[in-house]
């Protein structure tokens, strides 16, 4: 049953990924934002009931708490750290990157569609590519997506 939790609410977090298309800062913006944080709190929380790969705690463990600071420190800036002259920024580059690291989760999923493929090949279409095509969207949109956003919320 832990599995099937985990299972929806991953999809969920990835279909809510659909929020890096839209405007920032919006009201629409911030509820998919609240279906996202939720999503990805109950994933992460069910992670920890997953132990059939190492029959106790392991690296996915481990990714499971990165995953929850990454997602603690981008709500940070929207919550309370306004003050923050580049607020917006934080907190888009720690969700980019939160999104991100839920990609590459997925992606570890998908080592098993294609056993066949080498090592190598799964890390880097399911690992590298999106860490580094995520990158270069993150840190080269951010400063105007923030900009836009801080815009939209003053509207």
């Amino acid at each position: 049953m832990v599995l099937v939790i985990h299972t929806i609410f991953s999809v969920s977090a990835l279909l809510a990924g659909i929020i890096f298309l839209m405007p920032k800062g919006t009201k629409k913006h911030k509820i998919i934002g609240y279906a996202y944080v939720f999503s990805m709190v109950i994933c992460l929380i069910t992670s920890f009931g997953l132990f059939n790969l190492w029959k106790g705690f392991g690296v996915y463990h481990a990714l499971s708490i990165v995953s929850f600071l990454t997602l603690a420190i981008a709500l940070y800036f929207p919550i309370a750290g306004r003050k923050k002259k580049n607020w917006a920024e934080l907190h888009l580059l720690w969700m980019g990157y939160s999104y991100v690291g839920l990609v590459m989760a997925a992606g570890s999923h998908m080592f098993l569609v294609v056993p066949e493929w080498p090592n190598w090949l799964r890390i880097m279409v399911f690992w590298v590519l999106p860490y580094v095509f995520g990158s270069v969207l993150i840190i080269k949109n951010k400063s105007e997506t923030a900009k836009k956003a801080v815009q939209n919320i003053g509207n």
